[in-house]
């Protein structure tokens, strides 16, 4: 009578197991993964598990909103397509001198961010330029969430609101949902109030970064 009993809860309890399993694997990674994945790469270089970077774990915002802006806005040649590197910012804006701000005690001031990687040639910036404003103007963007087959050492990416109540993250960075067509595509990163723009092409099986947009204070 008592294993009559044990047996049918056993084969339930295996059976939500059974359900239970595959969904910890996470699904395969896709393009737009593997965009999230190098630029997080990038992101880290030079970081360890000890000092990893907060990222937000779904990306949001448009990929080409701020290059839309600045393009039409900047003289020609003001801005260009640099050789990739990690957004790198000053030390961080702290909830007390944003408030003194506010109430006009002390006139908060934030360094601009210096673009200092070479600029690539003339025919990259022609073909990266007409790339994106295409896709700022026409290209669909999908969100990402971040999950195993993203990550890379480095980089602690969690839902956006551990982010903000966690102590450990000096800064928060954002990546935003991934626009692409063929063999090449953008992705924005924000951190606190400094951001930049990848662009990312196909390189095999895989993606890389190929270059940066100059670097803006927001």
């Amino acid at each position: 009578m008592g294993s009559g009993v044990r047996l049918p809860r056993a084969r339930h309890m295996l059976a939500a197991l059974v359900l239970v399993l595959p969904s910890c694997t996470g699904t395969p990674i896709d393009d737009d993964g593997r965009i999230v994945r190098a630029t997080l790469a990038l992101l880290a270089e030079g970081r360890t598990d000890d000092e990893p970077l907060c990222v937000d774990d779904r990306t949001r915002g448009e990929p080409l909103a701020i290059y839309r802006t600045m393009r039409a806005q900047a003289a020609e040649g003001d801005r260009h397509w640099r050789h990739p590197a990690p957004l790198r910012a000053l030390g961080p804006v702290s909830q007390r001198a944003l408030f003194e701000d506010a109430i006009g005690r002390n006139r908060l001031r934030i360094a601009e961010p210096q673009s200092t990687a070479a600029a690539l040639p003339a025919t990259d910036q022609r073909r990266l330029d007409a790339s994106a404003t295409s896709l700022a103007l026409v290209g669909q963007s999908d969100a990402v969430t971040i999950g195993v087959a993203e990550a890379v050492p480095g980089v602690s990416a969690r839902w956006w609101l551990f982010n903000r109540l966690r102590a450990g993250c000096e800064r928060r960075y954002l990546l935003s949902r991934v626009v692409r067509s063929g063999s090449s595509g953008f992705v924005t990163v924000t951190a606190d109030h400094w951001g930049t723009t990848y662009a990312v092409e196909r390189n095999g099986g895989t993606w890389r970064v190929v270059a940066q947009w100059n670097s803006w204070l927001y």
